[in-house]
């Protein structure tokens, strides 16, 4: 009989019960024929082997429950799912996914996003099938295959934390992990990091970076209110009036910090003339002639002289005078300079009587500037001054005549190798070259770099001969006093106010009141410092004033005025005396007289330019040098003490007169 053909509509075919079903499963596996199994077989068809493994799980831990164990084609029916899983190698490996490790190891260090694996695959039988087994084994009760998993791809750390509750001492991984090898630190990944500390990582370099600004700016504001306290306005400071210029910017900076020579040699200087013969065994001193021949021979780079005029030879009074030698001398010496390189700048009061010698050293290739100080301030140039090299320096009362060498008694005080001293020196003399300019006027501020290097408030602290010494430079008038500078006024009336014991003044003019206003008015301010010092204080004071035929009768009424205070019931120590130098046979013009100008107390001794007047210090140039030496011993022999002994001699000499004798001194 021929069978029936399957019907096509697999929908309409009775359905095969279960169990006639795994009969057939059987009836077939009886019938196939037996072939030789290859190796791949054993791969894809595990069924054997796990009934292998059930045989050997019945024998060593006693029978199943049926109830509890699946039946076989159950089991078939779910190993034959899973099978589909485990496909060859090469598929089966590229479905598996790495799970994350939500413990991860401390001392592991952080894992990188794919780890460096090398996959094997197990192709022995017996390994694979143990690569199935997930069931947990117990000690005490009868175990039984519960389920088969496919391994997952766990790592070496994750299998170990989970043996705690599911041992794999018995299982071998089918995939083999070769020994993690120590990272480098150059290796690691990038840190992720979150938005906190993103912004927290942002703040700090703001942090950073403002904090960088903040300080650079600030250094650069301190810089800049320093070069403006120093050297003036701003504008002055960066675009300069011809001293300050931006070439000379770093100088700003440094020229400050160079330490100045401050071991001095002071020499003290007169000019005496021939008519006066003092006795041998009174005080000599060099004579204004050597000290300026010094400083000539001294010069390397620059001469800086500020005068009242230049007549240094007797031209300018159409005679021939056999003392007018050494003024030619200095006067051939100053011509010289230029030949030497040595530049030589004069600054010279204007108009003069005679401007000979100072065209003619122009032509010869000196830097002359005429100041019209009358125009700026209504008073003259009345200052002596020389600065050499910026080393030496000489302040005293002698102009730039040859009578001031010879026919002339003048004093002056030559310091060498006083670089302190001869720097701020040379600020009042730039004042009056930048005033000789055309066109010129006086600043409402005066720039920085021309500022006062020494004061009564700080005196630079030297030595003078080895001894050591406070000393400023003081100016007048005060328009011309640059930041920090002493007016020559206020230096004067402090020595007063100093003095203890007693004070020695010896001038050429001694008139408190103003000489050249239109309108006369008095001027009592030095001369009530003078009163109070001896009536309050009870220091001596002592006025040795010069007298000769250009004397103004009105300074003798003032000088009996305090010469008055002596009397009973006051009893005032104020005494003055007249100073004459004897003419001889010789007619010369302003010559034969008494020109000092300096002051000494027991503490303080002041060599000037000025005569003590109202004019000299409100509206005429001048300078002055003040020398502290107070606590120095008796044994050494000062500044001070030279003065003293200088006033001495001329007090005590014969060229003194009584001052109710001033007649026979002046002109009628």
């Amino acid at each position: 009989m021929r069978k029936k053909s399957p019907p096509k509509n697999p929908a309409s075919v009775t359905p095969i019960r279960r169990s006639t079903r795994l009969q057939q499963v059987k009836t077939a596996e009886t019938n196939e024929p037996r072939y030789p199994r290859s190796r791949a077989d054993d791969i894809l068809q595990p069924r054997e082997s796990i009934k292998a493994y059930k045989k050997q799980v019945d024998l060593t831990k006693g029978r199943v429950d049926p109830q509890e164990s699946p039946s076989e084609p159950e089991a078939q029916l779910d190993l034959g799912q899973r099978a589909e899983k485990v496909l060859p190698s090469f598929v089966r490996l590229r479905r598996l996914e790495l799970k994350e490790d939500p413990c991860p190891h401390p001392e592991r260090g952080k894992e990188l996003d794919t780890p460096d694996i090398q996959w094997e695959v197990e192709k022995d039988q017996e390994s694979r099938l143990q690569g199935f087994d997930t069931s947990e084994p117990q000690s005490d009760k009868v175990g039984h295959l519960e389920e088969i998993t496919t391994p997952s791809l766990r790592r070496p750390f994750e299998t170990r934390r989970e043996s705690r509750q599911e041992p794999w001492a018995e299982i071998t991984p089918r995939i083999k992990v070769p020994p993690m090898k120590k990272m480098e630190t150059t290796k690691l990944p990038t840190k992720v990091l979150s938005a906190k500390e993103v912004r927290q990582k942002f703040f700090q370099r703001t942090y950073y970076w403002s904090s960088l600004f903040f300080l650079l700016f600030f250094l650069f504001l301190s810089l800049t209110c320093w070069l403006v306290w120093r050297h003036g306005v701003l504008t002055t400071v960066m675009f300069g009036n011809g001293s300050l210029m931006w070439k000379r910017f770093p100088t700003l900076l440094w020229k400050e910090a160079e330490e100045c020579s401050a071991q001095c040699r002071l020499v003290l200087l007169e000019s005496i003339p021939d008519t006066l013969r003092y006795p041998s065994s009174s005080p000599r001193n060099p004579t204004t002639y050597d000290g300026w021949m010094d400083l000539l021979a001294e010069a390397n780079s620059v001469v800086e002289i500020g005068a009242f005029y230049f007549t240094l030879r007797d031209s300018d009074l159409q005679i021939e005078d056999s003392s007018s030698k050494q003024g030619l001398e200095v006067f051939n010496m100053l011509r010289s300079l230029p030949s030497r390189g040595v530049k030589l700048k004069i600054a010279v009061n204007s108009p003069q009587s005679s401007q000979e010698d100072t065209d003619e050293l122009a032509r010869d290739g000196a830097d002359v500037r005429y100041v019209n100080m009358k125009e700026l301030t209504g008073g003259i140039v009345h200052t002596k001054l020389w600065v050499v090299d910026q080393k030496h320096l000489y302040i005293g009362s002698a102009n730039m005549d040859w009578r001031s060498l010879t026919q002339v008694k003048e004093l002056g005080i030559a310091l060498y190798n006083c670089s302190c001293l001869a720097q701020d020196l040379h600020r009042i003399f730039a004042m009056y070259r930048i005033l000789g300019k055309e066109g010129a006027s006086l600043p409402t501020t005066w720039p920085r770099d021309l500022a006062a290097k020494s004061s009564l408030e700080e005196p630079r602290k030297i030595q003078l001969n080895g001894v050591d010494a406070q000393v400023y430079i003081s100016s007048s008038p005060l328009a011309l006093c640059s930041t920090g500078r002493t007016s020559d006024l206020t230096a004067i009336l402090s020595t007063i106010q100093d003095a203890q014991t007693f004070i020695y003044i010896s001038v050429m003019d001694y008139v408190p009141q103003c000489l050249y206003c239109k309108s006369k008015r008095l001027w009592p301010v030095i001369d009530d410092a003078l009163r109070s010092a001896a009536c309050d204080n009870g220091v001596t004071v002592r006025l040795l004033i010069s007298c000769w035929k250009h004397s103004r009768q009105t300074m003798f009424v003032f000088l009996e005025s305090l010469a008055v205070l002596r009397r009973r019931p006051l009893q005032c120590p104020i005494e003055v005396k007249l100073f004459v130098v004897p003419t001889g046979e010789r007619k010369i013009p302003y010559a034969h007289v008494n020109h000092n100008k300096y002051m000494v107390t027991d503490r303080v001794a002041y060599v000037g330019t000025s005569n003590w007047s109202e004019d000299y210090f409100l509206n005429t140039a001048g300078v002055a040098l003040i020398v502290n030496q107070s606590d120095v011993g008796p044994e050494k022999y000062t500044l001070r003490q030279q003065l003293v002994d200088v006033f001495l001699r001329d007090w005590e000499s014969e060229y003194t007169l009584p001052l109710e004798k001033h007649s026979e001194c002046v002109e009628k």
